[in-house]
């Protein structure tokens, strides 16, 4: 069974019988051969079948999906998946996957010399086309898109044809496709230029200057340009008796300037397709049938953007490569240095540019917009594939944006560039732990980390999924190859020395922390080293006010600075309304280090005292909204802060959302209470939550912070809060039946379980 795409849709048995399909399996089917290989959601099957979805759409599609999987031969590989279908296939079964794989092994064999074996190789491929890929179907958006991509990748197939049989010296035969492919698509320049080199290769000089007039003509109504230097020089060279070899082909035509693709590339699957599907959208006709609307397609962008470490550069460039072959007039890249005090300037930056591109260093002008114009000029109607790493901001690449869609943009990141107009932003999360796994075990081999799957799993989780850190762990496992994992996960078990650790050679996760740090004011610098101190999983801007001792809108501002360089981040929003902020446990443990390091001690303990007492007043305000004076607590006899009337009755308006929302920082305020001596906060605090804690059945949470306090008051000496945690404790008892009850030893402090059922706490 073969499925064929390249013409009308179609599936053959034993290479002749087809296979009738109604028009809505055909989509389904086309759908699922375009991305071969590849889950396809629903949404996007939905997409492709109508404009306007009906309310059935999803039953609909079940049941094409049902006839198409009847159509087909038993055995078909149809599988549901997630919340999508899989269509699996081997590269002989699918026309599509064939021609890819002919076409690839024809540009290797075309590399290593072999001309006439490649030759044969494009032959080959290009016959498997019967027509426009789908052809006969309706074409909806997305399946649109796709399958315009398949049609410019046979367009460039048949220039490396063409190209090749110039070298040898089927000139005359070369002539008569490259006129029809121009009929198609009159705009692409290196069409022209090979048709030019094929008449001036053949005798034919007039044709070959006429062709030049031509292409001048129709790019100059068309676009508004001028023909590109590659066709003025050969235009010169022909008028001068001299022809380039077929081998140098155009000026810059194939360079690259990537750096080496990464050989140990692992996980990162999914933003992988979406790099790829942004860079190289379904490019339209060049020209549009008499009548038809013209559409104007746009530069794709791409815009990788993550925290330091990571792995947004590693993507990028393995990205690139990738797509070496869809931007065969070369892969331009530079460094922005973005996250560096002094970042590129647009303007050096275009003259490195354009010293790429062949441009003679006196020949480059001085100005910003002169080597704009002179950079856009050079890549017009040509493919090029431009790599900006580590962009500062917006305004660094606006000129360095080439002008025609031809090209294509990947940027990496720290910033979210939500204002370069219609980028494909992909947000890097940190690794999830299989990839991480993969990735260890592509560092150290499979061998030694299945040795120790254990280890492996502890050494990956204590890197807390940042690519970076765990290439810094594999490459010093690797270095010492008499190492066990279990050496390694010692090592970085203690929290406060992890970040001295992972440092290897000139890799570091400190150091990129850093810079991220450098890039920020003094306050929002402060702010991010007090904000380590807290225990708290995660938090709301309001704790970060507290830190800080400033209105909640001034801390919101600073807050905000710290996630725009991803030194903190956005956890979600909770059940009051408020946006919640999280560290990675490497980056808290950097900013601990460093509010250690620069913050008076005295200075520390009062802002992380402010914090812990602004729990204590939130969360007595919710009590008190809550069970008003039924259930009155002890008077709270510590100092407290408060984030003003108007951002606490917003935050408390919902007492049990308060609760749910804060319960694991309220677990935490308590237990840091307790650490620093705050003996009276502590109690306080687990007094206050008792009766929000008990409504919403959190017994965990109460009898936790309970015992903490009880330990906490017992260490101080204060009877008040020994009795208030061990009549709550006994409350507990009675509110959850199933729960152990202790015996409670006041000379020690301690709690331990006592013999026999009771239901209450008992004091020795």
């Amino acid at each position: 069974m073969t499925f064929g795409i390249l013409g009308p849709v179609c599936v053959r048995v034993g290479g002749t019988q087809s296979i009738e399909l109604s028009g809505k399996q055909s989509v389904v089917l086309a759908s699922l051969l375009l991305n071969v290989n590849t889950t396809v959601s629903k949404d996007r099957l939905i997409a492709a079948l109508w404009d306007k979805p009906p309310h059935s759409a999803v039953s609909n599609l079940h049941t094409y999906v049902g006839q198409l999987r009847k159509s087909l031969p038993t055995g078909t590989r149809l599988l549901t998946k997630g919340s999508g279908y899989l269509l699996q296939a081997g590269t002989e079964e699918v026309d599509l996957l064939t021609f890819d794989q002919e076409v690839r092994l024809a540009r290797l064999e075309a590399e290593r010399g072999e001309t006439e074996s490649a030759v044969e190789r494009f032959k080959h491929a290009l016959a498997l086309w019967r027509g426009r890929p789908a052809e006969g179907i309706p074409l909806r958006d997305d399946l649109l898109a796709g399958l315009a991509e398949v049609e410019e990748w046979r367009t460039q197939a048949r220039l490396d044809y063409a190209e090749l049989k110039l070298r040898l010296g089927h000139s005359q035969e070369v002539t008569g496709d490259l006129r029809r492919l121009l009929t198609e698509q009159p705009l692409r320049e290196r069409t022209w230029y090979l048709l030019m080199l094929a008449y001036a290769r053949a005798g034919q000089r007039d044709k070959a200057l006429d062709a030049y007039r031509q292409a001048r003509d129709v790019l100059v109504e068309e676009l508004g340009v001028e023909p590109g230097e590659d066709l003025k020089r050969l235009q010169a060279m022909i008028l001068g008796g001299n022809l380039p070899s077929i081998t140098s082909g155009p000026q810059g035509r194939g360079i690259c300037q990537l750096p080496p693709d990464i050989a140990d590339f692992a996980g990162r699957q999914a933003e992988l397709s979406s790099a790829i599907e942004a860079l190289c959208p379904g490019r339209q006709r060049a020209t549009a049938s008499e009548g038809a609307v013209r559409t104007t397609p746009t530069l794709p962008l791409c815009v990788i953007s993550g925290q330091a470490g990571a792995g947004k550069t590693a993507l990028a460039v393995h990205v690139a490569h990738r797509l070496r072959r869809d931007f065969p007039d070369g892969q331009l890249y530079i460094t922005l240095r973005g996250e560096d005090n002094r970042p590129t300037a647009p303007e050096e930056a275009l003259g490195r540019l354009l010293r790429m591109l062949g441009i003679d260093g006196a020949a480059v002008p001085a100005g910003l917009e002169e080597r704009a114009e002179l950079y856009r000029g050079r890549l017009a109607n040509r493919r090029y594939l431009v790599v900006l790493d580590d962009a500062a901001d917006e305004g660094q690449l606006t000129p360095l944006l080439p002008g025609t869609p031809g090209c294509a943009v990947l940027i990496t990141s720290r910033r979210r560039l939500t204002a370069l107009p219609a980028a494909r932003m992909i947000d890097l999360p940190l690794m999830p732990p299989g990839e991480a796994l993969e990735l260890l075990r592509s560092l150290i081999g499979p061998e030694r980390a299945a040795g120790a799957p254990g280890e492996a799993g502890t050494l990956v989780r204590l890197c807390g999924g940042l690519p970076l850190a765990v290439r810094i762990a594999g490459a010093q496992l690797a270095a010492r190859p008499h190492w066990g994992l279990d050496q390694l996960v010692t090592r970085l078990s203690d929290s406060r020395g992890r970040l001295r650790r992972l440092t290897h050679g000139s890799l570091s996760v400190r150091d990129g922390l850093a810079v991220g740090l450098q890039e920020l004011n003094p306050p929002a610098r402060r702010l991010f080293r007090l904000l380590g101190l807290l225990e708290a999983p995660d938090f709301a801007a309001w704790a970060a006010a507290a830190l800080l001792d400033l209105p909640h809108t001034e801390a919101e501002d600073l807050i905000e600075q710290l996630v725009d360089v991803r030194l903190l981040d956005v956890a979600g929003r909770d059940r009051t309304g408020q946006t919640r902020f999280r560290f990675h446990d490497l980056t808290r443990a950097y900013a601990r280090e460093c509010a250690e390091a620069d913050e008076p001690e005295d200075e520390r303990l009062a802002a992380v005292r402010r914090a812990l007492s602004a729990w204590l007043a939130l969360t007595r305000q919710a009590h008190l909204r809550w069970c008003g004076g039924d259930h009155p607590v002890q008077r709270a006899r510590s100092v407290l802060w408060s984030p003003g009337s108007e951002t606490a009755e917003r935050l408390v308006r919902d007492p049990l959302a308060w609760v749910d929302s804060e319960r694991a920082g309220i677990v935490a305020a308590v237990s840091q209470s307790a650490a620093l001596g705050a003996y009276e906060l502590c109690w306080e605090l687990a007094s206050a939550a008792t009766h929000l804690f008990e409504t919403r059945g959190r017994y965990d949470e109460w009898r936790t912070t309970h015992e903490i306090a009880l330990r906490s008051a017992h260490a101080s000496g204060d009877s008040l809060g020994q009795a208030m945690m061990l009549n709550g404790l006994a409350r507990l008892r009675l509110a959850r039946v199933d729960h152990a009850p202790a015996r409670y030893e006041p000379a020690t402090g301690d709690l331990a379980p006592a013999a026999g059922l009771g239901t209450e706490i008992t004091v020795m």
